[in-house]
């Protein structure tokens, strides 16, 4: 990941206070000028710490309060050309949190040309504004209704694309933001997003592990269903270790299908099942009987229709529909 702290700190550079940054150079530089390294350090322990992207969406704004000196915070994340308001903590009522909240997710803002938001994306720095109610780059409907008279905001962007925002404001108790504000959420949005893009694959990751885990046991199933039934010397029809799957909808059979006049309706849909892959457990859950009622439905099967085991049963059945 490239050192997005050092590139977020640009924004101090005088070539670009004239123009996109000039808010930074509007003010006296403030009397406080280190980090608040204990709190910091606090803050993203306690990210580390997330196991999921839902955790650290509640969790990001509600330290960078607790720990980090703020009073009012916001998390977005970027969904095409908008920005939507994923979570909101305000060090006082519950109350004025829910109506932020609920007034910016009416009015989410676009990211036009115009936004400094945009040019947070294009520059990924971090920006103080010193005078939101005038700045002409602010978004105005939730300026005026949060009666935020000045902030500081930083990308997320844990692979060198934006995919969020984290604002912050002393709204409660209404002392200006500084440089040092700023350089608070610029670190603390480098590690939220290093926290969030590990939190995503882990997510992924045991997803995956759970879908082939899945896999594993109905194939463990289909291996063992088919040493149970034994092995004869007749031969497998031509075709049948290649069989066609039956149509999704269909675990009934049609009304004129041979396979009516051997089978009752109940054996009929546990063969129609068996013929598209499903275990035992899979079809008890679909059909919701029991796996010893499955059972004994596949050996009646296997009893009519003459059939050694779950494959020459299937394949006997396909050559019946086809018939």
């Amino acid at each position: 990941m490239p050192g997005a702290t050092g590139r977020r700190l640009e924004a101090d550079s005088p070539a670009l206070r004239p123009d996109a940054l000039a808010e930074d150079s509007a003010r006296p530089e403030p009397p406080r000028t280190n980090l608040p390294v204990a709190g910091l350090r606090e803050a993203l322990a306690r990210l580390r710490g997330a196991h999921s992207v839902r955790e650290l969406l509640e969790l990001g704004p509600a330290e960078l309060c607790t720990h980090c000196g703020f009073s009012r915070a916001a998390l977005s994340r970027v969904e095409g050309s908008k920005l939507v308001i994923e979570n909101v903590h305000v060090a006082g009522p519950p109350d004025v949190a829910a109506e932020f909240l609920e007034v910016a997710r009416l009015s989410p803002p676009r990211l036009d040309h115009l936004l400094l938001e945009t040019e947070m994306i294009r520059r990924g720095c971090a920006l103080l504004v010193t005078d939101a109610a005038n700045d002409p780059r602010t978004y105005k409907p939730l300026v005026e209704p949060s009666r935020t008279t000045s902030y500081v905001a930083a990308p997320i962007m844990p692979s060198g694309r934006v995919i969020g925002f984290l604002h912050a404001d002393h709204y409660v108790t209404g002392r200006p933001v500084d440089t040092v504000d700023r350089d608070i959420i610029a670190a603390f949005a480098d590690a939220f997003g290093i926290a969030a893009e590990r939190a995503a694959l882990t997510e992924r990751m045991n997803f995956q592990l759970r879908f082939v885990e899945t896999q594993m046991r109905s194939a463990s199933q289909v291996f063992r269903d088919t040493a149970e039934g034994g092995i004869d010397l007749t031969p497998l029809a031509e075709g049948a270790a290649a069989l066609p799957p039956l149509p999704p909808a269909g675990i009934t059979l049609p009304r004129e299908s041979r396979v009516d006049g051997l089978l009752t309706r109940r054996e009929a849909e546990v063969l129609a099942l068996m013929a598209e892959g499903s275990t035992n457990l899979a079809i008890a859950e679909r059909l919701v009987i029991s796996e010893g009622t499955v059972k004994s439905h596949v050996k009646s099967i296997l009893r009519k229709l003459r059939a050694a085991n779950r494959a020459e049963a299937v394949s006997r059945y396909m050559k019946l529909q086809a018939g």
